[in-house]
């Protein structure tokens, strides 16, 4: 026997004159009805959390926008701070030069300290740093001072075998090293010039002096003074060319400086 349907009615009644209106639903409509209903109040709830979602990460990306751009700004000032700081070191360096102030030691490292001390007027092999010996031990066939006051204005490169010193015009150059002068005359390129001899292996070079005041075959000391600064041949201002060789191999200068 087949189970009857019930039902439940709703009955509408106006406040004002009209027909009483009947509503009747099935009690599997009432069902339905419901299930439909929690679907879509599930449905709402999801989308709502969705988008809360998406308006949160919205909100997170812009925060981590305005980090990022706070940062870069932060950066850019300590960039800026940076080069400040370098500009400042490189005028105190120059002043220091020009008024004769002699620079701070450098800090000795343990494989320097213990270094051996060559035997010959040789430090280093071509390429390699020379170990930094204090002035009481530095030995004056080898050229281990600057040759005229100033500043580098340009270092070693491609294409260029040397450094450059600025210098006002007239200051004295000086020998580097003792050794024997086997140039001093005039290049096309370097204007007045000079080499000198060292040792079998360490030779150095100096260019666009002003004035010559030495020869071809002259014995010079370590710091004598050799010619004046200048700006002859391919140069755009007053300053010194300054290379040392070791096996005809052009090397960093600096390996051989060292405080006097």
């Amino acid at each position: 026997m087949k189970k009857r349907e019930r039902y439940v009615s709703i009955f509408i009644v106006p406040h004002h004159k009209g027909t009483q209106k009947e509503l009747e639903f099935s009690y599997t409509a009432l069902r339905w009805l419901g299930i439909l209903g929690a679907v879509l109040l599930l449905a709402a709830i999801l989308l709502v959390v969705n988008y809360g979602h998406i308006f949160w990460r919205a909100g997170q990306y812009e925060l981590m926008k305005k980090r990022q751009a706070e940062m870069e700004a932060q950066f850019g000032k300590l960039n800026e701070l940076n080069a400040e700081i370098s500009r400042l070191r490189s005028v105190e360096n120059k002043l220091n030069v020009m008024l004769g102030v002699p620079r701070q030691p450098d800090t000795l490292k343990v494989e320097q300290i213990t270094a051996r001390v060559p035997a010959s007027g040789d430090t280093a092999a071509a390429g390699q740093t020379a170990a930094v010996l204090p002035a009481a031990s530095r030995r004056s066939n080898v050229p281990a001072i600057m040759p005229c006051k100033g500043w580098i204005s340009a270092g070693m490169s491609p294409g260029h075998t040397g450094v450059d010193i600025a210098a006002r015009e007239g200051d004295p150059v000086w020998a580097a090293a003792d050794g024997e002068v086997t140039l001093a005359g005039w290049d096309n390129y370097f204007g007045n010039k000079i080499e000198i001899k060292h040792s079998e292996k360490l030779t150095t070079l100096y260019g666009h002096n002003a004035k010559l005041l030495v020869k071809v075959g002259d014995r010079v000391k370590q710091g004598q003074v050799i010619a004046l600064v200048g700006t002859t041949g391919q140069s755009s201002g007053p300053h010194l060319h300054y290379e040392v060789h070791l096996n005809g191999q052009a090397v960093d200068p600096a390996n051989y400086l060292v405080n006097k």
